[in-house]
C-alpha cells in the first residue's frame, strides 16, 4: 500500500485526517470538531453503526473491515494523510496492523486509550497520574466497573504503540478518557438514575454512595482528541481526560435530583450483598453505574498545562443530557425491567 507522507512544523488545521472508526460516540463528535477546524476527513468504517453526517468535499466514508490487513490496505491504497486517529484499536493486534500499515507514512499517530489501564491494578495511588499505567495487575476481578478484560488489553495496545513510538517514523500521542457521557450515549449511564429519579421511587445503591469518581463530557473528550494535534508538545506524550469536578456516587445522585427538580430517597445494600442480588449485574451494559468500588480520581495536571484542557461544568452539560433522554430517546436504561426488584427489595429494607 502506498501513502504519501504528510508531515508539517506546526500542527495546526486544513490537515488530511484519516479516522479509523468516525460513526461512534467519541469518533463521531470528533469529526465534527475537526470539520470545524477546516480540517479533510476521511473516516474508515464498517458501515455497522448509523452514520448522521452526510458525505461532503470535506467529509468521506470509506468501508471495510481493520481486522483484514487486505480489505484496509486495498481501500486506502494511494491516500495520503497528515494524521491517523485509531478510536477502536481494543487488541494489540490491531495495534500492531497499524503500525504496519502507517510507520514512516503519516505525520501524527493519536491513539484513543482509556483510564481502565490504570484501575486494573489495586496498587494505584490518588490522585491517577499518568506513569501508574504499568502497576502490577489485580487478581482477576470480573465485576471490576472499569473492564478487566478491557482494560488489560488496552495496556497491551498501548505497549505496541510505544514500543514502535519515533518522533520521525511513527509519532505516537494518546489520550486515556474516563466514563464518557452526554447526549446519545449509547451505554446509557446517566440514564440509569435519571430514568429512576424520574420515576420517584427510591434509589438503591451499592455500598455507601461514598466513592469518588470523575465523567468526561462527549464535548470535552472530542476537544481533547482534536486539538493534540495542534501541538508538537503532545508527540510521545498521554493525557488523562476527565471532568474537574470530582463526586462521589451520593453527591451525584443528589446534584441530578436538583437538576431534575425532584427529591429522592437513598436506601443502601452491603456491596457483598447486593453482588449476590440477580439484578445486580445485566449482559445489556452497565447497571448501577459510577459505583467504582473505590476512588477514582484521575489527575489533570497535565492535560491542563500543555493542552490547556478545561472541561464543561456538570450542570451545563448534564441539563442537556437530561433533556434528551427524557424527550428525544425512545426506550428504557438498562435493567429497568428489573426496577421492582429494586424496590421490592427496598420495602424489605424498610420495615
Amino acid at each position: 500500500m502506498e501513502l504519501t507522507l504528510q508531515k508539517k512544523c506546526c500542527f495546526l488545521n486544513n490537515m488530511n485526517i484519516l479516522i479509523i472508526g468516525g460513526t461512534g460516540f467519541i469518533s463521531g463528535t470528533l469529526v465534527k470538531k475537526l470539520l470545524a477546524k477546516g480540517n479533510t476527513i476521511t473516516a474508515f468504517v464498517r458501515g455497522k453503526t448509523e452514520i448522521k453526517l452526510s458525505t461532503t468535499e470535506n467529509l468521506h466514508y470509506i468501508f471495510g473491515d481493520r481486522n483484514k490487513d487486505l480489505s484496509i490496505a486495498q481501500t486506502l491504497s494511494g491516500k495520503h494523510f497528515d494524521a491517523v486517529y485509531d478510536m477502536i484499536a481494543y487488541k494489540p493486534e490491531e495495534s500492531l496492523s497499524a503500525v504496519k500499515m502507517f510507520r514512516n507514512k503519516i505525520g501524527r499517530f493519536i491513539h484513543c486509550s482509556t483510564a481502565s489501564v490504570y484501575m486494573v491494578s489495586d496498587e494505584v495511588k490518588i490522585p491517577i497520574t499518568e506513569d501508574q499505567d504499568k502497576l502490577p495487575l489485580m487478581k482477576n476481578f470480573p465485576r471490576n466497573p472499569f473492564g478487566m478484560d478491557y482494560g488489560i488489553n488496552k495496556r497491551k495496545c498501548e505497549e505496541v504503540l510505544w514500543g514502535y513510538h519515533n518522533e520521525k517514523s511513527f509519532p505516537v500521542s494518546m489520550i486515556r478518557p474516563t466514563f464518557v457521557s452526554g447526549p446519545e450515549d449509547p451505554a446509557k449511564r446517566d440514564f440509569f438514575w435519571i430514568e429512576r429519579i424520574s420515576d420517584g421511587n427510591p434509589l438503591l445503591l451499592p455500598g455507601d454512595g461514598e466513592y469518588k469518581f470523575q465523567q468526561l463530557f462527549i464535548e470535552d473528550a472530542a476537544e481533547a482528541f482534536a486539538n493534540i494535534i495542534e501541538t508538537s508538545v503532545s508527540i510521545g506524550e498521554v493525557y488523562n481526560a476527565a471532568s474537574e469536578v470530582v463526586f462521589t456516587l451520593n453527591q451525584y445522585l443528589n446534584r441530578l435530583s436538583d437538576l431534575m427538580g425532584k427529591k429522592t430517597e437513598k436506601y443502601y445494600v452491603d456491596q457483598k450483598t447486593f453482588d449476590e442480588l440477580e439484578f445486580s449485574y445485566s449482559n445489556d451494559g452497565d447497571v448501577f453505574p459510577f459505583n467504582t468500588r473505590r476512588d477514582a480520581v484521575f489527575s489533570l495536571e497535565k492535560i491542563k498545562r500543555e493542552l490547556n484542557y478545561r472541561s464543561t461544568p456538570f450542570d451545563a452539560w448534564m441539563q442537556k443530557t437530561i433533556y434528551w433522554f427524557m424527550n428525544k430517546y425512545n426506550g428504557h436504561s438498562t435493567g429497568y425491567s428489573n426496577r421492582y426488584k429494586e424496590l421490592e427489595l427496598i420495602e424489605k429494607l424498610n420495615k
